[in-house]
């Protein structure tokens, strides 16, 4: 027979386990979703990942980017490029200074992301 010990080191060892399978999903999924975007708007100042965006209305293309401010966002840290047609596009990037969505001219994006 186990010891109590044993046992509970075991059942810790469990939720542990189940813990960081969470924090895992939550980051995959998404824990945030922003405010409809039409105009270049710092979303998140710092890391996170970038699960998906979704484009409400159809444009020109834009762009999101890993960026502390919307001044300091340029192509260099794109991280994707915006789609011109409506729909939902999965991207799963991490972002480490900050969320700067860039929409195109008469776009409306949407984005879901993790903090941290």
């Amino acid at each position: 027979m186990s010891s109590l010990d044993t046992i509970a080191t075991i059942q810790k060892n469990g939720v542990i386990a189940i813990n960081g399978l969470a924090q895992t999903n939550a980051r995959a999924l998404g824990t945030t979703t922003s405010s409809v975007i039409t105009s270049s708007t710092l979303v998140l100042s710092g890391a996170g990942y970038l699960v998906r965006y979704s484009i409400l209305v159809a444009g020109s293309a834009g762009t999101i980017n890993n960026a502390a401010s919307t001044s300091a966002s340029a192509s260099g840290n794109a991280l994707c490029v915006t789609q011109a047609t409506v729909g939902i596009y999965n991207v799963g990037i991490p972002f480490t200074n900050g969320l700067v969505v860039n929409p195109g001219s008469g776009q409306s994006v949407v984005v879901v992301y993790s903090i941290g």
